[in-house]
C-alpha cells in the first residue's frame, strides 16, 4: 500500500486542525470552561441580607433587643429606597452591640447599593471574621471578594469553606474557576484532584478536570478524565464525542476511531462536520482505508465539494487504496477551483502514473 508523503500529510493535518477550530471550537475551552456550573449570581443578590435569621442569633447579647429593633427599622427604610436613614440606623445598632453580624449583612448591601467600595470590602471582612465556622457565609463572602477584584482574599474564603466541609464539591469546583479566571491553571487542577481523591464518586469533578486539561492541550489527560465521565453516563454521546476528539488529538487514533464508531452507530446525526472529520483522518491513520473514503465522500457530496481540506484528504485516500484514476479526478476537480493551492499541487504529485496496459 503507497503511504502518503510525510511532508503533505503534516500540512494536510495542520490544515485540517486549523478547520477544525474554526468549525467546532473542539480544541479552545473558554475561560469559563466550568461555565456549566451554577453562577454565583450578582452581588447584590450574594449579599441580600438575612438580618432577621441573624438577629435571632446574637440572644447572648445583653443589648440584643434593642440593636435588633434598630435592625429591623434600618431593613424597613432600607426597602422603602431610605438609603441614608439606614445607615444612620446601622450605625446606632453597631454602638449598641459591635459585634452583631446582622450590621455587617445589611450595611455591604447598602454600602453596594451606594457605591461605597472601602465600606462594602470593610463590612465583608467583618462578616467573614464573625463567621468563621459557616461555610456557606465563607463560600458567599468569597465570591462577592473575588467579584470585587479581591482574589487572594476571595481564594482565602473558599479554602476555609473547604477546610470546613471537605466532601462538598461546589466549594472546590467554585475555587477552581476563581483559580481559572485569574490564570492558575495549575492550582485549579489541583484544587479539583485533591477534591476527586475525596470525593471519588463526583460526576462534575471530572468534567471540570477535563476542560482544564483541555484548555491547556493536555490531551492523554483529558482522555483520562471523560472516560470517567462517559462511565457515569455511558448514554450521553456529548462526553464520548469529547473524549474521541481527545483521543485524536492526542495521537491515540484506533481509540479515537472506536469513540467515534460508537457515537456514530447510536446516534448518526451527533458529529459535526469537524468531529467527521477527526474519525475520517483517525481511520485513514490506522488504515481503514475505506471507512476514510467513505466519510470524506459523504461530507463532498454534503458539501457540495466545497472544502478544499475534505477534497484533499479523499485524494490522500483514494491514493493510498491504489485508485490513481480516482485520485487524479479528485484533485483536476479540486484544481479547478483553488488553482494555487500548494498542497493540492503536492498531492498531485504524489499519484502514480497508470501503468500502460500490455496487448
Amino acid at each position: 500500500m503507497l503511504r502518503v508523503h510525510d511532508r503533505a500529510f503534516h500540512y494536510v493535518r495542520m490544515m485540517f486542525c486549523a478547520a477544525g477550530l474554526v468549525l467546532s471550537g473542539c480544541q479552545t475551552v473558554p475561560v469559563t470552561s466550568l461555565a456549566f456550573l451554577p453562577e454565583a449570581g450578582s452581588i447584590q443578590k450574594t449579599a441580600e441580607p438575612h438580618a432577621e435569621e441573624a438577629a435571632q442569633r446574637q440572644s447572648a447579647s445583653p443589648y440584643n433587643q434593642q440593636a435588633n429593633q434598630l435592625i429591623q427599622q434600618a431593613l424597613e427604610h432600607y426597602s422603602n429606597g431610605e438609603l441614608n436613614r439606614a445607615k444612620v440606623l446601622l450605625a446606632s445598632a453597631r454602638e449598641i452591640d459591635p459585634g452583631h453580624i446582622g450590621t455587617f449583612e445589611i450595611e455591604a448591601q447598602l454600602s453596594y447599593d451606594m457605591g461605597d467600595r472601602n465600606q462594602f470590602l470593610q463590612s465583608l471582612r467583618a462578616i467573614r471574621a464573625a463567621s468563621p465556622d459557616d461555610s456557606e457565609k465563607q463560600s458567599a463572602i468569597g465570591t462577592l471578594f473575588f467579584q470585587a477584584g479581591q482574589t487572594q482574599e476571595g481564594i482565602a474564603c473558599l479554602n476555609r469553606a473547604i477546610e470546613l466541609k471537605p466532601h462538598d464539591e461546589n466549594y472546590a469546583l467554585k475555587l477552581a474557576s476563581f483559580y481559572e479566571q485569574a490564570g492558575r491553571t495549575e492550582e485549579a487542577q489541583k484544587v479539583l484532584l485533591k477534591a476527586l481523591h475525596t470525593t471519588p464518586g463526583s460526576r462534575r469533578l471530572p468534567i471540570a478536570l477535563g476542560r482544564i486539561c483541555e484548555a491547556s492541550q493536555q490531551w492523554s489527560q483529558a482522555s483520562v478524565y471523560y472516560a470517567m465521565v462517559v462511565n457515569h453516563f455511558p448514554e450521553n454521546h456529548v462526553w464520548r464525542k469529547q473524549r474521541a476528539r481527545c483521543l485524536y488529538y492526542s495521537g491515540n487514533f484506533t481509540a479515537a476511531f472506536e469513540e467515534f464508531s460508537t457515537c456514530q452507530k447510536n446516534d448518526p446525526e451527533s458529529l459535526s462536520l469537524a468531529e467527521i472529520i477527526a474519525f475520517g483522518d483517525a481511520a485513514l491513520q490506522i488504515g481503514n482505508l475505506e471507512k476514510a473514503q467513505s466519510l470524506f465522500d459523504g461530507l463532498s457530496v454534503k458539501y457540495q465539494r466545497q472544502l478544499i481540506h475534505v477534497e484533499i484528504l479523499r485524494g490522500l485516500c483514494a491514493i493510498n487504496r491504489g485508485q490513481s484514476t480516482s485520485a487524479k479526478n479528485i484533485i483536476a476537480t479540486a484544481r479547478k477551483k483553488w488553482p494555487n493551492d500548494e498542497t493540492l499541487l503536492e498531492v498531485a504529485a504524489l499519484i502514480p502514473p497508470e501503468q500502460p496496459t500490455v496487448r
